[in-house]
């Protein structure tokens, strides 16, 4: 067997510093382009970061989460940790009116607080490439991973499960690269077990369709034992860490075979629908293998694995442990391709994601080793590897402000039209709708309606909205406390506005729910249409 690439640290102490840059450029990017982007309430923001705040409050008042879909427990018992510990000594009645009094400092609080967990996450990859590689370069690519795609970064800035996944793939790649240091897994083969199931049950319970993913300790572990090790801590830590939705595992569970047998996103059996379609499921995969960072890194790696399969054929094997590791890396990546082809979305791709500075890494110290019998070429691959890193840090800070630029534009956009100006109107969301009261409105609902009274209690009066959430055949109005009649609300008030991004099917299904439906005006703000009746767009009576 081929000896491993020996890689010797340069200046200690500075090279360590240097581990500390990309997590502060992280915090201070999640920070920058979450305030471009805007409070929560904005349409654009609110879905799903109310639901999971109002489930941290769920948890904090001992009743099950009412969205438990995901399952997306992990960030409901850490948002209300993050709840608990803001309001010391305060009773859970204290918290909640807190909480629904200003939402969204609460939700900056959390979200700081994932921010801060994820850049923690960084640092730690850093530190274990530093500790097994040896090398600056490469551990420091390793910690460009939350910015390899600004999907990545985008989501998770925000309350909801992508925040933890990113911190859960993190922990994972550092474990992994740890079990590349000769003589380490073999003596704590339990313990590596223990980690990758700890982590493993952490990231089911955030998302289910991150599962894919932890296919890659299988190729590590080595051996039956620690594999059935893994299995059996991963299924321990998952139920832990989805014991606050105990009270809800029929729902969990049935969710789940509505979204393994039906159409995309769990719709009615259609084109998407398995096997019904082939050609719309390959489509599906093309399209989750078109960013040129994930397919390219992919298509190298494949190469490099097979170059490896055939030096061990002619009797001069790589490295095992890289290979094995790149090989999981592989495997699970095109398993989470397969598995969400049929809701082809790029937001389920982020542990994927998350996973190509490592596998990058390790194309590049295993084609190090190959070509060892070629001095010039191997010179050229750390510096090659370190002008790559300068170019993704150029290309991704590139990114990050196109991002930021793109979400100040639409929350611009959305406050262009303030709801102030309507204050005498009956206020008629659709989804979805930038106005706080929408917000919470449907964050309740989602979770159970256990806050109708106290928010009825502090909210508008005014605020409504056209339901449509599960049956998506029709409209119902409802206010603070539940459905109401349509006839009668706006007979209460001199006008009406309708406000909503959705509006194509809106407008198909608003002249059944809403008689005698005519608009005096009709105007944009950004994405969302407003639509009114004795009013003008800047709030003026229309005679």
């Amino acid at each position: 067997m081929e000896k491993r690439q020996e890689i010797r640290p340069g200046p200690g102490l500075a090279a360590r510093w240097t581990l500390l840059a990309l997590p502060l450029c992280y915090i201070a990017a999640a920070l920058w382009v979450r305030s471009q982007g805007g409070p929560s309430w904005l349409w654009f923001n609110l879905d799903p970061d109310y639901f999971y705040l109002l489930d941290a409050l769920n948890i904090v008042n001992l009743t099950t989460p009412g969205h438990v879909y995901h399952p997306g427990t992990t960030v409901d018992w850490l948002g209300a940790l993050v709840l608990w510990a803001a309001n010391p000594g305060a009773s859970a009645d204290a918290i909640t009116g807190a909480v629904l009094a200003d939402p969204e400092t609460h939700l900056r609080l959390i979200g700081t607080v994932f921010i801060v967990l994820n850049a923690l996450g960084v640092l730690v990859l850093g530190a274990a490439g530093w500790w097994v590689f040896g090398d600056l370069p490469a551990a420091a690519f390793l910690q460009l991973a939350p910015f390899i795609s600004t999907v990545v970064l985008k989501h998770s800035i925000h309350v909801k499960p992508e925040a933890l996944l990113l911190l859960t793939v993190l922990m994972l790649a550092a474990v992994a690269v740890l079990t590349l240091q000769p003589g380490l897994p073999d003596r704590h083969k339990g313990r590596f077990a223990a980690a990758f199931g700890v982590i493993a049950g952490f990231g089911v319970a955030s998302k289910i369709t991150a599962l894919p993913i932890f296919l890659l300790p299988l190729f590590v572990l080595g051996g039956v034992r620690p594999i059935i090790l893994y299995g059996v801590w991963a299924l321990a830590a998952l139920i832990v860490f989805t014991l606050p939705a105990l009270g809800a595992y029929d729902v969990i569970f049935a969710w789940m075979a509505k979204m393994s047998q039906a159409g995309a996103y769990g719709g009615a059996p259609g084109s998407a629908e398995w096997g019904a379609d082939w050609n719309v499921y390959l489509k599906g995969i093309l399209k989750l293998f078109k960013r040129p960072a994930f397919h390219v890194v992919f298509i190298l790696s494949g190469l490099t694995l097979i170059g490896a399969w055939w030096r061990n054929r002619q009797g001069r094997p790589a490295p095992a442990p890289e290979v094995r590791l790149l090989a999981g890396i592989w495997v699970a990546q095109l398993a989470q391709v397969l598995l969400v082809a049929k809701q082809p979305n790029a937001i389920y791709m982020i542990p994927s994601f998350v996973l190509i500075p490592l596998a990058l890494v390790l194309v590049w110290r295993l084609a190090a080793g190959m070509l060892a019998g070629r001095p010039g070429a191997v010179r050229i691959l750390g510096p090659g590897l370190a002008v790559l890193l300068a170019a993704l840090v150029a290309a991704q800070g590139y990114g990050v402000s196109k991002l930021a630029r793109q979400l100040g534009r639409d929350h611009k956009a959305a406050l262009s039209i303030d709801n102030g100006r309507f204050g005498r109107c009956a206020r008629i969301n659709l989804y979805a709708s930038s106005n706080p009261s929408f917000a919470l409105m449907l964050g309740d609902y989602v979770t159970g309606s256990r806050f109708s009274d106290r928010l009825a209690a502090i909210r508008p009066a005014n605020d409504y909205w056209l339901e449509h959430w599960w049956d998506q055949s029709r409209l119902v109005l409802r206010g603070w406390r539940g459905p109401e009649d349509i006839t009668q609300v706006l007979n209460r008030y001199p006008c009406v506005v309708y406000r909503g991004t959705n509006w194509r099917p809106m407008g198909r299904l608003m002249p059944e729910a809403v008689p005698g439906l005519r608009f005096d005006a009709k105007c944009k703000a950004g994405k969302e249409t407003i639509a009114a009746a004795g009013v003008d767009c800047d709030g003026r009576a229309v005679p």
